[in-house]
């Protein structure tokens, strides 16, 4: 039996031809490690290493070294926003429950 294996340095280079980051927003909404209700809302858990301030990565040269999805890998897992530059033209993509609360 022969076991598939995951390079992800080559899943990197591919999912950065495929989205390029100039496309990114810099919104830090998908930098969302943790979301939940609480009586008074959504309490939301960012990235460590987002700048709350600027909405940048403090570490996005080497964010793959800190765990970091590649977009290819958001999209399958539904970490992104619905408006996101990434996913706005995937008809069946559905966004985390959290993002339609944090609008309101």
């Amino acid at each position: 039996m022969n076991t598939l294996r995951f390079k992800k340095d080559r899943a990197i280079k591919i999912s950065e031809e495929l989205f390029p980051d100039e496309i990114c927003e810099r919104c830090g909404r998908c930098c969302i490690l943790h979301a939940y209700k609480t009586e008074e809302g959504i309490k939301t858990i960012y990235c460590e290493h987002l700048d709350p301030e600027t909405k940048l990565c403090k570490v996005y040269k080497d964010r793959f070294k800190h765990g970091c999805l590649t977009v290819m890998e958001g999209i399958l897992a539904g970490v992104f926003p619905k408006d996101c530059p990434y996913v706005k033209n995937l008809k069946n993509y559905e966004e985390p429950w959290f993002y339609r609360h944090l609008r309101d």
